[in-house]
């Protein structure tokens, strides 16, 4: 019999995801606070269903993939009372370390295993099943979901306790954040410079600057895409959790403290939906200002 697992959060990540763990063969039910229509999910073999004890109910496995630690503590609140004691839920949102730890308790409480398992590659590694994931929890819970993580991702690392996984997940969303402000404000000067961006990046790429978010965000300015799901707001988000981090630890983090006021600055220029590429256009305005 197929092993039981379920997936709450059907978002630009979660269903890919989801439907990744259907192809691998494991019997999945799916979840999302939002009712839409998910015909691709189904047609891989993802049961959506409308009622989150109905996706829950049974599963050895829990996947949950939401926007924020509120939207996770209000899911797994609402799925602890139907779950079996030994059940292991992996969250793959992206939450504060004292959340992740919070969250841990509450199901240890029922005798459930919690794992902040957060991802990093985005929808296209999601799709492809090649994401990282950090995961923190305890450790034979993390040797039990092995089939589970291999269906979604490529590189997968237990870091320790709970907590340690939301912990190296804002590392890199440091990195993140910082190298993509970095990206597009080059990018920015050297348009003014009137360089032909192509060709700058070619250059860059074979140069100390290059990054892989400037290999993102160069097509992201040429084709004026702006659509996307690495968003102002999602940035702005996680850089006030690591801002929060960073109190905590007592620790000193002048480049992102940066960066969040300009993804705030991003957001009140109604930006906040816009691929973090977008930040050129607030770039352009200041620099407009300035000349006058």
């Amino acid at each position: 019999m197929a092993r039981q697992v379920a997936f709450l959060g059907l978002g630009a990540m979660g269903r890919p995801m989801a439907a990744n763990l259907a192809r691998a063969g494991l019997a999945t039910r799916g979840w999302n606070r939002t009712a839409r229509p998910f015909a691709a999910e189904a047609a891989a073999g993802v049961a959506v269903q409308p009622a989150l004890a109905d996706a829950v109910r049974g599963a050895e496995m829990v996947c949950m993939c939401v926007l924020d630690d509120h939207a996770a503590e209000a899911v797994l609140t609402a799925a602890l009372p139907h779950l079996a004691p030994g059940t292991v839920v992996l969250d793959h949102s992206t939450l504060g370390v004292d959340t992740a730890q919070r969250l841990a308790q509450l199901a240890a409480g029922r005798g459930v295993d919690y794992l902040d398992a957060p991802v990093s590659g985005g929808t296209a590694g999601a799709e492809a099943g090649t994401l990282t994931i950090m995961v923190g929890g305890e450790r034979a819970a993390f040797d039990r979901a092995q089939d589970v993580l291999q269906a979604m991702g490529r590189l997968i690392r237990y870091l320790g306790p709970s907590g340690c996984g939301q912990g190296a997940k804002l590392v890199n969303q440091l990195l993140t954040a910082v190298h993509s402000a970095a990206a597009v404000e080059a990018l920015h000067l050297g348009a003014r410079l009137g360089l032909d961006l192509g060709e700058l990046h070619t250059v860059l790429q074979a140069s100390f600057g290059a990054s892989r978010m400037l290999d993102r965000t160069v097509p992201v300015l040429q084709q004026q895409a702006f659509a996307s799901a690495f968003t102002v707001d999602v940035l702005t988000k996680d850089l006030g959790l690591i801002e929060r981090l960073g109190k905590t630890t007592g620790t000193a983090l002048p480049f992102g403290k940066a960066a969040l006021d300009l993804y705030r600055a991003g957001q009140q220029a109604g930006l906040g939906e816009l691929d973090a590429a977008a930040l050129v256009r607030l770039l352009a305005a200041r620099s407009v200002s300035s000349e006058g």
